[in-house]
């Protein structure tokens, strides 16, 4: 083949492939999914919860549940509206039932003034379950007897992620 042969092959290539040469074009698009701040506080216990004074000395009244997909300072505040003490509810009965309570792995505290917990945590967390208890003496072993009557107080539990 000379030379002449192999050029004109080269530029019969060139052409044949120009003739049939691609275009291009791109689209791109980003993708992307908003997840907001999450944070439930939930329970299964009701919202009165019986316990047995007469025949235990403790009582499991359920779990507070805690979802959130938040890093930070978790404070968990624990009020009792009669300093962890269970009062008549029948007018003119002034005794009180004292109690202590369990949240999570802290047990025996004393509601006589606001309990607070803090946690600080560097990862979000998902579920955290806190099992709730209530320590007490059985009726017939306090000191001071009480009178027949319903013995009752309001259990006030806070959770503030910051």
């Amino acid at each position: 083949m000379t030379i002449k042969k192999v050029l004109a092959f080269f530029l019969f290539l060139a052409a044949a492939f120009g003739t049939y040469s691609q275009t291009t074009k791109v689209l791109t698009t980003e993708i992307q999914g908003i997840v907001p701040t999450v944070f439930t506080l939930s329970t299964d216990m009701t919202d009165i919860e019986t316990v047995d004074l007469v025949n235990a000395n403790t009582a499991y009244l359920g779990k507070v549940i805690v979802y959130t997909n938040t890093k930070g300072i978790w404070t968990i505040s624990i009020n009792s509206k009669n300093a962890g003490k269970l009062s008549g509810k029948t007018p003119g009965n002034n005794d009180l039932y004292p109690y202590t309570m369990g949240f999570g792995t802290v047990d025996r505290i004393d509601l006589s003034s606001d309990f607070e917990m803090t946690y600080s945590t560097l990862v979000a967390k998902a579920t955290v379950e806190y099992p709730v208890s209530i320590s007490y003496t059985r009726l017939e072993d306090l000191d001071q007897p009480v009178v027949a009557d319903t013995y009752s107080d309001i259990v006030t539990i806070t959770v503030t992620i910051s």
